[in-house]
């Protein structure tokens, strides 16, 4: 099933804010996906504030990832622009899903649709991954919304687009509050639009998301080794620290495996052999971490090789990604001279942003800004 953040944001084109910024400020307190709806602006308005926003993103690592609502002409336009979205959620009167994913520059977009009852929910177009349910209750941001589904209708649709490996996203005048209710019915993400744009911290609304989706669905279990993937200067070293005395396990780095074989620091392989040379080399270094249940932090590129996507999965383990703001990642290690692809920030988030569509494969964990130990207390209850 498509991995979805706790809460998923959507812009609202009533705020005196621009929509790029209301993006922009989301990415800043931690929200890694954003759904960009432009509706009532008019078309022009509405393409410029996306490309402000796609091209902040795109500087920023792809951070946050940006979904486009109903506009798939203006999904194709950024695509031709290199400045493809993470998504496009279609409603019952737009283009088919189907349809959409033939456009040029489409093939490999998330797609959603809008669903309301049951024959809707029973047919989604076979082209999505993820639907939104709703609305929850009568909500002041959209006039032509359907009858409210209460929590029984919530709960009936998630067991039916579940059932069909779809992500199901709540959405219509949810508050904080709905978290438990909503997450417990079977939600995988709340999507909001007044709530966050009030919140004095909406940092701390998505952290208390984040946890109360953690209670219904516990992203770790015991007894199982843990793999924590990510960028350069996400935290996954010291998060891999602080889960293991929790967990009872060791721990494993794979970069230190891989130095610790050749006798040479990570600096000297990337000057010496290369980066390819060095990639294999991590191919083979992975299974001794992998040999008996341990908490192992890889390197950045390293989840980008199927090799060692596929040794992982077939070890068992579970997989984290420690879903950190790019920006934040690189203040940590910028100029780090054990870093030897942190040298210039262009390069850093460029190779982020490539990385990130394998990264979101796995469950997420978002730290905003809470401490390794802290993190590894929430995670780890039992």
């Amino acid at each position: 099933m498509l991995q979805l953040p706790p809460l998923y944001p959507i812009t609202d084109a009533r705020s005196p804010r621009p929509l790029a910024e209301q993006i922009s400020r989301l990415g800043e307190a931690g929200f890694p996906l954003v759904q960009f709806r432009g509706k009532p602006l008019g078309a022009i308005e509405q393409w410029t504030q996306l490309r402000q926003a796609l091209e902040a993103s795109a500087r920023n690592g792809g951070w946050p990832l940006i979904c486009v609502n109903d506009h798939a002409d203006f999904a194709v336009r950024a695509a031709q622009e290199g400045l493809s979205p993470w998504g496009l959620h279609l409603g019952q009167e737009d283009l088919p899903p189907t349809e959409a994913r033939r456009l040029p520059g489409l093939g490999e977009l998330h797609l959603g649709a809008s669903t309301h009852g049951d024959a809707q929910w029973g047919s989604v177009d076979p082209a999505c991954d993820h639907a939104g349910l709703g609305p929850f209750r009568a909500t002041s941001t959209k006039g032509d919304c359907a009858e409210p589904l209460g929590l029984e209708g919530l709960r009936r649709g998630c067991a039916v687009l579940r059932s069909q490996g779809l992500a199901p996203v709540a959405i219509g005048g949810l508050t904080l509050a709905d978290a438990d209710a909503c997450f417990q019915a079977g939600a995988e993400s709340l999507a909001m639009v007044g709530e966050i744009a009030r919140a004095q911290s909406p940092a701390d609304l998505l952290w208390t998301a984040q946890l109360a989706r953690w209670r219904v669905r516990p992203p770790l279990r015991a007894g199982l080794g843990v793999v924590l993937i990510g960028g350069s200067g996400c935290g996954k070293s010291a998060l891999a620290r602080a889960l293991s005395s929790r967990l009872g396990l060791s721990v494993g780095d794979l970069d230190e495996e891989v130095a610790r074989s050749t006798h040479k620091s990570i600096t000297q392989l990337f000057a010496e052999e290369g980066e390819a040379t060095f990639r294999r080399l991590e191919e083979t270094a992975l299974p001794a971490l992998l040999a008996t249940a341990k908490v192992v932090a890889l390197g950045g590129g390293a989840w980008q090789s199927p090799e060692i996507r596929r040794r992982v999965r077939e070890a068992g383990f579970q997989v984290l990604w420690i879903a950190e703001n790019p920006a934040v990642a690189w203040e940590r290690i910028a100029l780090d001279s054990g870093r030897p692809l942190a040298a210039e920030r262009t390069l850093f988030m460029a190779r982020w942003r490539a990385r990130m569509m394998h990264w979101a494969v796995a469950p997420m964990l978002l730290p905003l800004g809470r401490s390794p130990e802290e993190l590894a207390d929430r995670l780890v209850p039992f």
